[in-house]
């Protein structure tokens, strides 16, 4: 099945079946930790008619694979040695709604899904019987119906690609960022991308994408963005603050894969305590008043303050199984567990990482090293179920992330760069609330997308939230940017405001952005027409729309998916934690 659906493959089934090439490339690269790879010279496509996509993130690779799809010539350039962002070099297990088995997606995204899952069911020792989720859910946590090792997504996003690497369609650049973009009016002309070796070569283009994950091209675009929050009187929303503050965003994390090993076995004595391990020691939640460094987490109000324990069994939510990839039970010859570390403890907020006194690599340093503090808290102060402290059965998982220290190899970014588009959705568009808790079904719509608008405290305010939203579309003016004609944003940053994009932010979304992205500009293009006359004309648009459904984008939510929808949204939100 999944050969046939997915061309290239074959090579993915058991675990892993990877050529020397690629399974160095998976096994190097985090921020700050030494990457091996050389540059790839893009001076020989230069002067194709290129389509540049910038950023591998989750959807960048949707971008590029569906350009490809389309027969056009893409260059996807990766800052990490792992494609596919939040999903594999940020270690996020895929954030979803609770209609996702039903739809709610692109086509594409839910065969993807699939695909991992077939990859797990090919394994004659998997059990796949999943105790705290419906369906086939690999490493049966609770925060996702689909918990798997990032190193599996990643090697079948490879493959994935792969034909299209071979057939020519498609170069990737990898340890490449944006350093600067030359432009002409209100077009892109061309993008200096930078190795790791300080080398620079600009590449030209017809279209660029921006899938990074904190919008850079935007940036050294020069284009107008949003950031941060903007204030209530700008849209009319409920939630929002009254002044904006654009360094008021979302914190990152420096996931870690930790592995739980038997208590015999473990190392005692954890070394001595890392860099800043005092300070966080003693910090404490702004707003929420708990320690940090405890087993509290912020709930689903303004100061409001909810409780798990490390370890539970059953149906008891808790700390361990929360974003659990490996799952002894799940296998007839038990594995050693692990766990992905993205929890409200190691929420880095002390500084934003966008366009604030850091630069971001210094804030992403810092994360990391508060990841490594609470990793020395677990080992050695966590309370225990016997009345004890400390977990050192807890041990770095060096293994799966591909890097020495079982620490992702990006941070996690939860908020970017927002272009400012022809369209803005707001919170007053997707809120739940009595007869409006049915999906948004609107006439503009390019794709279908739900998830509650799951804010953590802010890095200027503190303040965060987890509110019902209804299941909404996406207008198409939220991917057109005002002031310029041949880009495209394909990640985190679409119109849409600090608030709406706590809800974009997720797997399928980003997916989607990438994919409908791809399919705009290969619309226009293919049809000579300017975004913003698709925008202002209904035939065109319609055109459009027949498009996304061939290729399948829902624009709309069935009749049977919002009865389902407002099923849930009246009865209470779905629990979240991303």
């Amino acid at each position: 099945m999944v050969a046939a659906a997915w061309p290239g493959l074959a090579g993915v089934r058991g675990q892993p079946a990877l050529g020397p090439q690629l399974r160095d490339r998976l096994a190097h690269g985090a921020d700050g930790v030494a990457r091996r790879g050389a540059f790839v010279r893009m001076s020989s496509i230069a002067s194709q008619p290129l389509f540049v996509v910038c950023g591998a993130s989750l959807g960048g690779v949707a971008a590029a694979w569906r350009l490809c799809e389309s027969g056009r010539r893409v260059l996807l350039a990766a800052e990490h040695d792992w494609l596919g962002g939040q999903l594999t070099a940020q270690a996020v297990p895929p954030d979803e709604h609770a209609l996702i088995e039903l739809g709610g997606a692109t086509a594409s995204y839910r065969r993807f899904r699939e695909a991992l899952r077939d990859h797990y069911r090919a394994d004659p020792a998997f059990i796949d019987r999943a105790e705290l989720t419906e369906g086939c859910n690999p490493g049966d946590g609770w925060v996702s119906r689909l918990c798997v090792e990032p190193r599996v997504a990643a090697e079948l996003l490879e493959a994935w690609l792969a034909p299209h690497v071979q057939a020519g369609r498609l170069r990737i650049a990898r340890g490449v960022v944006p350093v600067q973009a030359r432009r002409e009016g209100r077009r892109i002309l061309s993008l200096t991308l930078r190795n790791r070796h300080g080398q620079d070569e600009e590449v030209h283009g017809r279209w660029f994408f921006d899938a990074t994950d904190t919008g850079e091209l935007l940036r050294h675009a020069g284009l107008r963005y949003r950031l941060g929050k903007e204030a209530a009187d700008s849209f009319g929303e409920a939630d929002a603050p009254p002044l904006a503050n654009p360094l008021d965003q979302q914190p990152v994390t420096a996931v870690m894969a930790l592995r739980l090993m038997p208590r015999a076995t473990a190392v005692q004595q954890p070394a001595r305590p890392p860099e800043d391990y005092a300070h966080w020691r003693q910090a404490h939640l702004p707003g929420y008043g708990h320690a940090l460094f405890s087993l509290q987490m912020p709930g689903a109000g303004p100061g409001q303050v909810a409780s798990l324990p490390l370890f539970g069994t059953g149906q008891t939510l808790d700390w361990w199984r929360y974003r659990r990839i490996v799952a002894r039970s799940q296998w007839r010859v038990p594995r050693h567990e692990v766990s992905l570390v993205n929890w409200a403890q190691n929420d880095f907020a002390q500084h934003p990482l966008l366009d604030g006194p850091l630069p971001e690599h210094e804030v992403a340093a810092a994360a990391r090293r508060l990841s490594l503090c609470l990793l020395h808290w677990l080992r050695t102060e966590a309370p225990r179920a016997d009345g004890g402290r400390g977990h050192p059965e807890l041990v770095p998982a060096s293994d799966m992330l591909g890097t020495p220290d079982g620490l992702a190899q990006q941070v996690y970014v939860r908020e970017s760069r927002r272009i400012v588009g022809l369209s803005t959705l707001t919170q007053c568009d997707i809120i739940a609330a009595g007869a409006d808790s049915l999906p948004l079904n609107r006439s503009d719509s390019v794709g279908t997308v739900w998830y509650p608008m799951d804010i953590h405290p802010t890095c200027v305010s503190g303040r965060g939230a987890n509110a019902r939203v209804r299941p909404f579309t996406l207008p198409l003016g939220s991917f057109i940017a005002a002031d310029c004609d041949n880009l495209l944003p394909a990640c985190k940053n679409l119109s849409v405001t600090h608030l709406v994009s706590a809800c974009t932010r997720v797997h399928p979304a980003e997916w989607l952005a990438g994919e409908v992205a791809a399919l705009l500009a290969h619309e226009a293009d293919t049809r000579q027409f300017a975004l913003a006359q698709l925008h202002a004309s209904a035939a065109e648009l319609r055109s459009l729309q027949t498009a996304l459904v061939a290729a399948g984008v829902p624009i709309r939510w069935t009749d049977e998916e919002a009865a389902r929808a407002a099923a849930i949204v009246g009865h209470h939100a779905e629990p979240s934690m991303p």
